[in-house]
C-alpha cells in the first residue's frame, strides 16, 4: 500500500491527539486532601463538654502532644485558661506557644509534632503579622494535612480561613462590633492560615449581629461559602462536611446573584442563599 502525504498527516495528527490527551488527562491526588479535622468555635465560653468534643474527634491518646498558640505575649493569661481546661481532661499540660516560640527550634518541632493545635483569641491581624515570614504558617498546615486536628476560638477561628476577616471598615474606620451598612470596599480582608480555602469565616455572629460583615463578604467574594459560628459553638469540619456543635446556631451564606453596586457605594444583590443550622446538623463545606 501507498501511503501518500495526506495518510501521513493523518496518522501524526491521530498520535498527537492521544498523547496530548493522556498529557492532560487529570489524576486525582489523594495526598493532597487534609486527613485532619477542623474544630472552629465562634468565641464566648467554651464549657468543657465542647472542648472534650474536640479531644474526642481527633483521635487524642495519652502522650500525643497538644499546642496552645497564644500570640497576644509572652505573659499571656489565655494560655494558662485554655491549658487548666485541656490539662484537666488530658492529664498533660498543652506545649505553650506564644510570640517568643515563632522562631524557637523545639518549640517548632513540637508544634510540628502536636496531634491537637488550639489557636486563642485575640486580635487576628496581629496575630498573622507575627507569624509573617516565620515557618509557622506551613506547619501548621502540612500538620493538619497529615491528621491533626487545629481548633481556634474567636480570632483563632477568623484565622482558619485564606481571606481572613479583620473586623475593620475600609470607609468609616471607626471600630464597631457589627457594620452599620452594606458598602462595596469597606470590609477589610487579609491573608489567614489558608486551612480553608473557599470559605470565610466569621465568629460572635448572632451575639454580635455580624450580618452586614457577612453579608458584605459575600457580595464581595462571590465564589466564596461564608460562614457565621454563634459564640460557645462549633462547626467540626472534615472531609469537606461540617456538623455544628455547642449551645447555638451557625449561619451559611453563599451564592449571590445580580450583584450591582449602586449610589454611595451600596451593595446589592439578588437571591442571596442563607441557611441556619443548629447543633447535630451538618452541611457541605465548599472546596
Amino acid at each position: 500500500m501507498k501511503w501518500t502525504p495526506l495518510v501521513y498527516s493523518l496518522l501524526l495528527l491521530i498520535l498527537f491527539s492521544c498523547s496530548h490527551h493522556e498529557k492532560h488527562t487529570p489524576v486525582q491526588d489523594s495526598d493532597h486532601e487534609p486527613k485532619g479535622t477542623l474544630f472552629i468555635i465562634g468565641g464566648g465560653d467554651r464549657d468543657d463538654s465542647l472542648m472534650q468534643e474536640m479531644i474526642g474527634v481527633s483521635g487524642w491518646k495519652k502522650g500525643d502532644l497538644i499546642t496552645a498558640i497564644t500570640l497576644c505575649s509572652v505573659y499571656d493569661s489565655a494560655y494558662h485558661w485554655i491549658n487548666d481546661q485541656l490539662q484537666r481532661m488530658s492529664g498533660q499540660a498543652c506545649v505553650r506557644f506564644d510570640s517568643a516560640a515563632i522562631h524557637d527550634e523545639k518549640k517548632l518541632d513540637s508544634l510540628s509534632r502536636s496531634k491537637i493545635i488550639f489557636i486563642g483569641g485575640g486580635d487576628q491581624s496581629r496575630m498573622m503579622s507575627l507569624i509573617e515570614g516565620s515557618e509557622v504558617k506551613k506547619i501548621i498546615q502540612e500538620a493538619y494535612r497529615r491528621g491533626a486536628t487545629v481548633g481556634g476560638t474567636s480570632a483563632g477561628a477568623a484565622i482558619m480561613s485564606e481571606k481572613m476577616i479583620t473586623g475593620n471598615q475600609l470607609r468609616d474606620t471607626a471600630y464597631q462590633s457589627t457594620f452599620p451598612v452594606l458598602a462595596d470596599s469597606n470590609l477589610e480582608l487579609k491573608e489567614g492560615l489558608g486551612l480553608l480555602d473557599s470559605v470565610i469565616v466569621d465568629m460572635h455572629f448572632i451575639a454580635r449581629s455580624r450580618y452586614n460583615r457577612l453579608l458584605s463578604a459575600v457580595m464581595e467574594n462571590p465564589r466564596y461559602q461564608c460562614i457565621g459560628i454563634d459564640e460557645s459553638t462549633a462547626i467540626i469540619v472534615h472531609n469537606h462536611r461540617a456538623r455544628v456543635a455547642g449551645y447555638s446556631a451557625v449561619a451559611v451564606i453563599q451564592d449571590p446573584h445580580d450583584r450591582h453596586t449602586g449610589t454611595n457605594h451600596l451593595l446589592g444583590a439578588r437571591g442571596i442563599h442563607l441557611s441556619i443550622y443548629l447543633p447535630g446538623e451538618s452541611f457541605p463545606v465548599k472546596r
